[in-house]
């Protein structure tokens, strides 16, 4: 079966990403918003928002609580700063969540704290939003924690919009309520099943880190909202070890949120986004090593991987 499976060549890279223009503005390019962060975990708020800037986006606006709002001012000064809730840590705010529905594209969860607020912040979300929607990290935990797999799977059948989401095999394992070791049988053939099963039960495309080797799987939900394509299924196969540390999968989010606030479907926007990261991991990790890399030297490194596709 995993032989079926066509893995990702910059080709097909190149052909996904949504072309740029001699005459165009910002408008042309989409907006994006990126929930993320906390007092706790600030860092990810950054890489995520890193991660954006480099997916040709035309704005980014990066989302966060209102301290670490104050915190943030003058380090990313080509992002707009919002804050969405007071204090240092999420908080449901349906006011000020409205305020962002305009998006093309939104990315949540990174660093937001696996919390009750966190949950029905995706929750609204998933209800009110109709643009793309990229849910990662604390935001998939807290909707396994606080809806259970069953509820968090009803949530995405009746949503609005087009929706991804991008686990690492444990996360996939609280979101679906299967044991995780049932995920490295076969070298990952349970993991890249479920994952394709739960695409298209749900209308999501899936994009889980980490199976079948150094892989990961890109599947196409089938709900066809936003352009998203049905039943795709690749793998991308670029990467090394040194992304294996914190904040490489914010970086991710970010340039993924990007790339489809720009005009591309989420399955294309996975894909290339998986892709890219990965090549630029490779690229900056011949200066560092995989042992020095980090999430930041990725970031710096996406748009070297754009010029050699």
């Amino acid at each position: 079966m995993k032989n079926e499976i066509r893995i990702l060549k910059s080709a097909d890279v190149k052909a996904m990403l949504p072309p740029r223009k001699a005459v165009s503005n910002k408008g042309t390019y989409g907006k994006a918003a990126i929930l993320a962060g906390s007092m706790q975990y600030s860092g990810a708020a950054v890489l995520a928002a890193q991660g954006a800037l480099c997916g040709g986006a035309g704005y980014v606006a990066l989302c966060v609580p209102k301290k670490l709002k104050t915190a943030l001012i003058g380090r990313l000064p080509e992002a707009i700063l919002l804050d969405l809730c007071p204090g240092g840590a999420w908080k449901f705010r349906p006011k000020k969540l409205k305020t962002i529905l305009q998006y093309n594209a939104i990315a949540a969860g990174m660093g937001m704290g696996n919390t009750k607020n966190t949950a029905k912040i995706i929750a609204f979300l998933l209800k009110n939003y109709e643009g793309k929607l990229l849910i990662d990290a604390d935001g998939i935990n807290a909707l396994a924690r606080f809806y259970s797999a069953y509820g968090a799977a009803e949530l995405f059948k009746v949503k609005k919009c087009a929706a991804l989401i991008t686990p690492h095999p444990l996360e996939f394992a609280r979101l679906t309520g299967i044991d995780n070791a049932a995920f490295s049988e076969n070298d990952g053939e349970r993991a890249i099943e479920e994952a394709k099963k739960y695409a298209a039960a749900n209308g999501v495309t899936v994009l889980l880190k980490g199976v079948s080797g150094a892989k990961t799987l890109i599947a196409g939900g089938n709900n066809g909202k936003n352009g998203e394509k049905n039943e795709n299924v690749a793998f991308n196969a670029t990467g090394n070890s040194g992304q294996a540390k914190g904040g490489s999968g914010d970086t991710l989010a970010g340039l993924l949120a990007a790339i489809a606030a720009s005009g591309a479907d989420l399955f294309s926007a996975a894909c290339a986004g998986a892709y890219l990261a990965g090549k630029a991991a490779e690229i900056a990790a011949k200066q560092t090593s995989e042992y020095a890399l980090t999430a930041t030297k990725i970031a710096e490194h996406i748009g070297k991987a754009i010029l050699d596709l």
